[in-house]
């Protein structure tokens, strides 16, 4: 989670002018599926967010269409920017492929999917695993330290996590679910701890943030690029959160 002034959002271009463009369109709905009529889509081709980032505006259903130059994009996000970090947090689209025109439909809520990534085991498990970050708007606001032990170390911990169990973690490809296998708990070094730190975690260590690695069937797939959507869901209040990536497939169904 970041905050991005307004000021900088609005020196970004409205359009993309390039020999080669992509169309990408979509709708853009909260939670219950409801069109949000404020919302922004911003593509990022090479860094989180830069001088290259590109800027467009929903209309009052919730759609949005962007012309964009083909390409690899780092991200894209969207979210509601007025209401960002107050009662929406945003979602996000990761590695991105974007050499034809393509459809992403968004959902945002008051949960994070940050950092998503997803590779396949093209060895004997036949499953696809992603990797993010969840990060949840209410744990934000009065965030928890603790300590805890990882791989014999003592390390100290900013958890800003949702509630999540097995049955809150849903992905799919190219909009078929998956089954997921597994999943644990790991930790991301973020950095320094910082002078916000309580007392028994000094400013200085670096701070680990809650992450998950989740299993899943891989299923057969035909050649070429696909969409993998990931969508989780707090256990107690129902807040969701979204995240995309691409996910490309060679003729035998191996994935990369």
């Amino acid at each position: 989670m970041r905050l991005f002034p307004a000021a900088l959002l609005a020196l970004l271009p409205l359009t993309a002018l390039a020999d080669d463009t992509v169309t990408i369109s979509g709708k853009v709905t909260d939670r219950h599926g409801q069109p949000i009529s404020q919302c922004d889509v911003i593509f990022n081709p090479s860094a989180f967010i830069g001088d290259d980032s590109l800027y467009f505006k929903c209309d009052e259903n919730g759609r949005y269409r962007a012309e964009v130059p083909a390409g690899h994009y780092n991200s894209l996000y969207s979210l509601d920017l007025p209401q960002y970090a107050k009662t929406q947090l945003e979602f996000w689209g990761w590695n991105l492929t974007l050499t034809e025109d393509e459809v992403i439909d968004i959902a945002f809520d008051t949960i994070e999917v940050y950092s998503l990534n997803v590779w396949a085991s093209n060895g004997g498990s036949n499953s696809v695993f992603a990797a993010f970050r969840p990060m949840h708007l209410a744990k934000a606001l009065a965030p928890q330290y603790r300590r805890t032990t990882m791989q014999g170390n003592d390390i100290a911990v900013f958890d800003i996590t949702p509630e999540l169990d097995a049955s809150q973690i849903l992905a799919h490809i190219d909009g078929k679910p998956l089954q997921l296998l597994n999943y644990h708990w790991s930790y991301e070094q973020i950095g320094d701890c910082g002078q916000q730190a309580p007392a028994g975690i000094n400013a200085n260590e670096p701070c680990h943030m809650p992450m998950i690695i989740a299993q899943f069937k891989k299923p057969t797939l035909s050649p070429g690029k696909h969409q993998f959507r990931l969508r989780i869901s707090d256990k107690r209040s129902g807040d969701i959160g979204e995240g995309l990536t691409h996910f490309v497939s060679n003729q035998v169904g191996l994935g990369f």
